[in-house]
């Protein structure tokens, strides 16, 4: 823990009146979960907020895609460590985040420092006691409920691939790379078509028995479109998928998560770290697109 007197970490959890101002700090911020829902997760809220990926985030976007499973690989791996008891390079590891921040994360944790939590965005910026104490818990359960929050993005966007691959393609087709490979066989399909010798009908019934393999560059090229269109589409897809999580209770009961696991932070051996199960879920969803899509070709 930190101490603000001495700058170093101190074991102070055992002090008794310290424990019950952190439980009454994080008690009021449970109060204004409510008021924080309702200006950035509902109709409105959402679209304000996930509006400001116009821009930079368009470019971003993209990137943090393909990081989703490499991410996804990083947290089974500290599973992994854990399990064989190394807590300590597993608690590491899991603060490793590949991917580059986007605007509306950057305004989503300003947002919950600022509206929920009620503390400066920086923890040295405040010189009160308990409120450094809780700003420097949080620093670490804050950016992993914001890339957490992403996951529900991913799965929107999935899953309206998969619903234009049924529609289009009659195909199940859960992301980018399943979609993108029916894309590829289908333009490869049209191109010999339109080249085969005895015309274009003769050609659909000739490669309907003889399916032609796409080539090299059409797959990185349509592969590379489906993905920057999928990124895209997930970079906006809050304004969906916010107001339905706000509906079903998913935002309350994340934000609760969140206020435990800083005030578990502030005494470590209260718990295990902040690791919400939902990160895994939505790469497990990744990986039956990558798996799908590589049976494809």
């Amino acid at each position: 823990m930190f101490d603000l007197h001495t700058g170093n970490e101190q074991a102070n959890v055992y002090d008794a009146d310290l424990q019950r101002q952190v439980a009454g700090y994080i008690a009021a911020c449970r109060q204004r979960i409510s008021a924080f829902i309702g200006a950035n997760y509902s109709w409105c809220g959402a679209i304000k907020l996930n509006r400001l990926a116009w821009g930079a985030d368009i470019l971003v976007t993209p990137y943090n895609f393909l990081m989703g499973l490499p991410n996804f690989l990083l947290r089974m791996l500290a599973v992994a460590l854990e399990f064989m008891g190394a807590r300590k390079a597993a608690q590491r590891l899991l603060r490793i985040h590949l991917g580059l921040p986007t605007t509306v994360q950057k305004a989503l944790t300003a947002r919950l420092m600022a509206d929920l939590l009620d503390l400066p965005l920086n923890h040295e910026d405040t010189t009160d006691r308990l409120r450094h104490l809780v700003a420097y818990a949080a620093q670490e359960p804050v950016k992993v409920y914001v890339h957490t929050r992403n996951v529900a993005a991913d799965i929107t966007a999935g899953t309206l691939a998969a619903v234009m691959g049924v529609v289009f393609f009659n195909q199940f087709t859960p992301g980018s790379v399943s979609a993108g490979s029916a894309m590829a066989r289908i333009v490869a399909k049209e191109q010999a078509v339109s080249e085969f010798a005895l015309g274009d009908v003769l050609g659909r019934l000739y490669y309907a028995v003889f399916p032609v393999n796409p080539s090299l560059t059409v797959v990185v090229v349509i592969l590379l479109v489906a993905m920057a269109t999928i990124a895209v589409i997930g970079a906006f897809s809050g304004m969906i998928h916010d107001p339905i999580q706000t509906v079903t209770g998913i935002h309350r009961r994340r934000l609760n998560q969140l206020l435990n696991a800083i005030e578990e932070s502030i005494d470590p051996t209260m718990g295990k770290g902040y690791q919400p199960k939902d990160t895994y879920f939505g790469r497990v969803y990744d990986l039956v697109d990558w798996i799908k899509g590589l049976l494809t070709f």
